[in-house]
């Protein structure tokens, strides 16, 4: 990571990535156009006792993008659980878009140097930084037309990995418990990305955004309910493969930090519920990628 890259977006790291993906077909889905197509992730572990000095340096760059009109957005999600990180989520609509966010930061650089005064001072209480781009699932995810990470307060965030080979029985398991919530209506919306790069694959994340906290709580009863009705578990397809494919399935839970997210036409004084940033106006789909592998986040 080179003082010319910026946490927003690991464009820098990921051309080479976005060259091998530009192949892939793009086709429009007025149904998922709340939630990115295309995602670059960047985790930013805090080096311990500097969490207030960096969200402090970070609110800066938010500031200095906006002043220097830099087009390029972005949401912070702040680890409620494990070690204290930063996961910021850029969202774009095209690899296209990824390449152009690149040129248009490296201009916003060169044009303001104080922006890279600014990033080099944050990446003195950053370690292990790690970047990763991934694309949309939408054959796996459940109703995502109400998906909207602008108006989450908090997100659970699910990344899974195991073993090639299974995905087709991943696949199954996730579309059963997408049948079994829309047979009893229920409103948990979830986004599942396949990872290209970045993580050993196949890796797969899953987003589920939610207003409250409680909303674990009403997950937890939702499990304990259905194990007491006849027949509901029996929906589920078998989990033997689960063992098999020696899965790996780490969750954690952010809370939203405005103060380190720059979101379309967000004010300084910005509210619990801001307005929709770049990011949400997504139209376009990435998908039936190969390989085709699959994510959950299990409830």
């Amino acid at each position: 990571m080179g003082s010319q890259r910026n946490f927003v977006i690991g464009a820098f790291l990921l051309l080479s990535a976005w060259q091998s993906a530009k192949a892939q077909s793009v086709t429009p889905s007025p149904e998922t156009g709340v939630t990115p197509s295309t995602l670059v992730l960047y985790r930013a572990d805090i080096v311990a006792g500097k969490g207030a000095a960096y969200a402090q340096t970070q609110a800066e760059i938010v500031d200095g993008y906006v002043n220097a009109k830099v087009p390029v957005y972005w949401l912070a999600l702040q680890s409620v659980t494990n070690s204290p990180h930063v996961l910021y989520f850029d969202g774009y609509d095209s690899f296209a878009a990824v390449e152009q966010a690149g040129a248009d930061i490296a201009q916003g650089l060169k044009a303001h140097p104080e922006l890279t005064a600014l990033q080099q001072k944050l990446e003195e209480y950053v370690s292990a930084p790690r970047t990763m781009l991934a694309f949309r699932r939408d054959d796996l995810g459940y109703r995502l037309n109400k998906i909207d990470l602008a108006k989450a307060r908090f997100v659970r965030v699910s990344i899974l990995q195991f073993r090639p080979g299974y995905e087709e029985e991943f696949a199954d398991a996730v579309r059963a418990r997408a049948r079994i919530y829309e047979t009893n209506d229920i409103d948990t919306p979830w986004m599942i990305y396949q990872v290209h790069s970045g993580l050993p694959l196949p890796t797969f994340i899953e987003f589920q955004p939610m207003n409250s906290l409680s909303e674990i709580d009403d997950a937890l009863d939702r499990n304990k309910k259905s194990r007491r009705v006849p027949g509901e578990a029996r929906q589920l397809p078998t989990q033997k493969w689960m063992k098999e494919a020696e899965v790996s399935i780490e969750i954690e839970v952010y809370s939203v930090s405005l103060k380190m997210s720059r979101l379309l036409a967000q004010k300084a004084t910005a509210v619990a519920t801001p307005k929709r940033p770049a990011f949400a106006q997504s139209a376009r789909v990435a998908r039936r990628l190969e390989p085709r592998p699959v994510a959950l986040q299990w409830n």
